[in-house]
């Protein structure tokens, strides 16, 4: 159930991130796996999986019994992870996150059965806690075995993997029309302090500023895009991609991938750094800030961005690797905008026909 690797490391290779800020002229740095939720969401899927998969109790009591630390199955540790994680900032988070239906389900059932630390109970109380652990995963099962779920998870992993084979079939249709393409891949935030959502804690307050933030992220990434395409023919922009986010350190963010005609422009950190800037003191008005991935190729594991050459298997593998994290991360968390709107898109179809088989290619 969670065993996407691929994702997985896409998202490892996220967890540091230096924007700049072109007005203060500084870095900053946003460390953190937890940003959004991710590594409680993992937590919460590997114990679904373990509950999926082991019938009957998951806990005894012996587990517990006898002196010195308990000694748990790696079953039970797996599923104790997930139930003694911080509730709290989940449910906070929820204006926020939309996450994953099993989720959804196992955080529905701890509300309802509020199974306790073992950890935390007297030896009198322990029996009656490991048997509230066994209820709870009970519960767990009933909630996701019915139909209902069925429909809803086969609904949400459709919308997902529509997004990821979408975009694989977006990159092989490029490479199908352009010889070279100019990868570039580029984060856009907003400066700290200028869209605080995240020091609201009533969760009325945190919608009604979604829903005024939501509106200008909208129209910033789509006159970005539209200036790029329109405004700048020599740059050669023939598609490009976007996945909006929300941390709760760097607040709403794009993940952002463009592709230009590599027989037209060269210099990739270069042009990078000025769609950067532009952001942020044109798009922005100077509350923008940028990461510059083609700036620092060395840190990725896959190296999907720079000049690539159409026969270039290697390169362009690790391209759709880099790519993975923007279409597959939805499968188990993503940000929460108002009224569905959308959180990923790409360009269209590349005009002119795609290359046959021994055709030759534009450039």
């Amino acid at each position: 159930m969670f065993e996407d690797v691929d994702a997985m490391e896409a998202y490892k290779e996220k967890v540091v991130e230096d924007f700049y800020d072109p007005v203060k002229d500084e870095r900053y740095s946003v460390i953190g796996e937890d940003g959004m939720l991710f590594e409680s969401v993992g937590t919460i899927m590997k114990a679904m999986t373990v509950i999926e998969k082991v019938p009957g109790d998951i806990f005894t009591l012996r587990s517990f019994e006898g002196a010195g630390e308990p000694y748990l199955t790696r079953n039970q540790q797996c599923v104790l992870s997930a139930v003694l994680i911080n509730y709290f900032d989940i449910e906070r988070g929820r204006v926020l996150f939309k996450v994953n239906p099993y989720v959804n389900s196992f955080l529905e059932c701890y509300m309802i059965v509020r199974p306790l630390n073992p950890y935390k109970v007297g030896a009198l109380d322990l029996v009656e806690c490991i048997r509230g652990l066994n209820r709870f995963v009970a519960a767990v099962r009933d909630r996701t075995s019915t139909k209902a779920f069925s429909r809803e998870i086969a609904a949400h992993t459709r919308a997902a993997n529509k997004n990821y084979s979408g975009l694989l079939g977006y990159i092989d249709a490029l490479f199908g029309r352009y010889s070279r393409l100019l990868v570039l891949r580029i984060d856009f935030a907003y400066g700290k302090g200028k869209f605080e959502i995240e020091e609201l804690s009533d969760s009325r307050d945190r919608l009604d500023v979604l829903n005024l933030v939501s509106k200008q992220i909208i129209s910033h990434r789509a006159e970005l895009i539209s200036y790029l395409k329109n405004k700048c023919p020599e740059l050669g922009v023939v598609g490009y991609v976007w996945k909006l986010e929300y941390g709760r350190e760097k607040g709403h963010h794009y993940h952002m991938m463009f592709f230009l005609d590599g027989s037209k422009v060269r210099q990739d950190i270069v042009i990078a750094k000025w769609i950067g800037e532009y952001w942020s003191n044109v798009i922005t008005l100077g509350k923008g800030v940028y990461y510059n991935c083609n700036g620092d190729k060395s840190k990725y594991k896959f190296c999907g961005v720079g000049m690539i050459s159409h026969n270039e298997s290697d390169k362009v593998n690790n391209l759709k690797k880099a790519a993975v994290y923007l279409a597959k991360v939805d499968r188990y968390i993503s940000a929460c905008m108002p009224e569905n709107k959308r959180t990923f898109g790409k360009g269209g179809a590349p005009k002119g026909n795609c290359r046959s088989v021994g055709r030759p290619r534009r450039n």
